[in-house]
């Protein structure tokens, strides 16, 4: 499981760095929601039950090139019955706060918004995992709203997102390398802001 959670670090962080260094502003067309680049991203977190209650966690993180970040790509694909997937992936990875923390969520969307979470991603469910300590959290239900939605496409079929998520999800709980595990509930949020392509 520690590897597990190693590569997928490693994997972020590569994600990340080429996703920063492979456009140059050219690429970018007019946005519909204009969103200061440059600022920090931000995000905050609160755990109720288990043995995870009352952990409290906030930070911002820089939108320039580092081992941190936060990255929301959303991509329209063809499924093999022919159906339309509109899917946002977003990515947070904090190793500046301690302890560290990696937030993932496959959002399947609807319009601008995401369906609720479940325990699968699929057509009618998202789905989020939570890295911190040794806690490893997987979503079993939930709801979220995401505001002040913009986004900017770089690729065909390949769109950057920028927003503000607040989400409410119940978690299940494990711990890296046993077999316990329990559930909590999540409240947080997370402020995407726009990327910055050199």
């Amino acid at each position: 499981m520690k590897t597990i959670q190693i590569l997928s670090k490693t994997v972020f962080i590569a994600f990340l760095f080429i996703l920063n260094n492979s456009c140059s502003s050219d690429d970018n067309p007019l946005n519909e929601n204009p969103d200061p680049q440059e600022e920090s991203h931000f995000y905050e977190l609160t755990f109720t039950g288990g043995a995870t209650d009352g952990d409290v966690f906030s930070g911002t993180i820089s939108n320039t090139n580092g081992s941190s970040g936060v990255s929301a790509v959303r991509t329209l694909t063809t499924n093999g019955e022919g159906d339309i997937e509109d899917r946002m992936i977003l990515s947070l990875l904090d190793e500046v706060h301690s302890p560290n923390i990696s937030i993932g969520m496959a959002l399947t969307m609807n319009n601008n918004q995401a369906l609720d979470y479940g325990p699968n991603v699929n057509e009618t469910s998202s789905g989020m995992s939570i890295t911190y300590g040794n806690y490893v959290m997987n979503s079993i239900s939930g709801s979220s709203n995401i505001t002040d939605y913009g986004e900017q496409t770089v690729y065909t079929g390949v769109t950057y997102a920028h927003f503000k998520i607040t989400f409410t999800a119940d978690m299940q709980v494990g711990y890296i390398n046993q077999a316990d595990t329990f559930t909590t509930q999540v409240t947080g949020s997370i402020t995407v802001k726009r990327p910055v392509f050199n």
